[in-house]
């Protein structure tokens, strides 16, 4: 799941990502594995800092080591469902596509060593740094989730004139953007979680809220336009 040479299984290696709006509008760079996933429900989202948290610390060792790092929308059906059950984040590091997986050519002859160092650097860096977090973190949270939902919402404008243009309806394409604001204001709400005292992060994440919410208006208003 999390050490193999993809020289030899092919596909790469994989963040699932905790259920975020591409799991009920999946589009753009968005893409669902072989393994696939079905279409999602607003109410079963599940916003919190751990999806961009953890992206941003793989994609850093991925830079370092020249290892791909690669994100799919939620799909469930493994170890990590359970604990989003129990609403625990959790994400899913695995490989896909492998025409070895859950077969008995599943052997240590597909592992990669390399591949196991570079995931369990970037686990154990992630785990460290949220059990040392702070005030300081918590602000640099905030700050990356607030640049991430600024590139997704003008991402979701992009598509959202590519599909008004095939003929699908501005009243979907505008709840497509409501849903990505609603997702990431409270998912850096969630940033509380790395402080004691969330009084010392309440204004930091009231001013980034109010900018998603800032740019969301004017993307509905480019949509409109």
């Amino acid at each position: 799941m999390v050490g193999e040479n993809t020289d030899i299984t092919g596909g790469t290696f994989l963040i699932e990502k905790m259920p975020d709006p591409s799991a009920v509008w999946t589009r753009g760079n968005d893409k669902h594995t072989e393994w696939g996933g079905r279409k999602m429900s607003l109410e079963q989202m599940k916003p919190h800092y751990l999806n961009d948290f953890l992206i941003n610390r793989f994609k850093i060792q991925g830079q370092r080591a020249n290892w791909v790092v690669k994100i799919n929308p939620y799909e469930g059906g493994s170890d990590h469902v359970p604990f989003l059950n129990g609403n625990i984040p959790s994400v899913l590091f695995w490989h896909f596509t492998d025409q070895f997986y859950h077969t008995d050519n599943d052997r240590l002859d597909k592992v990669s060593k390399t591949t196991l160092q570079n995931v369990g650097i970037a686990s154990l860096v992630s785990a460290y740094t949220l059990l040392n977090s702070d005030d300081n973190l918590a602000r640099e949270t905030i700050k990356h989730i607030e640049s991430s939902a600024i590139e997704r919402l003008n991402e979701e404008l992009k598509q959202g004139k590519l599909a008004m243009e095939r003929g699908d309806d501005l009243k979907t394409q505008i709840a497509i953007l409501d849903a990505w604001k609603d997702w990431y204001t409270r998912a850096i709400a969630s940033v509380k979680d790395m402080v004691i005292d969330a009084s010392l992060i309440s204004e930091d994440i009231l001013q980034s809220q109010n900018i998603i919410k800032a740019v969301t208006i004017k993307n509905i208003n480019s949509l409109n336009n």
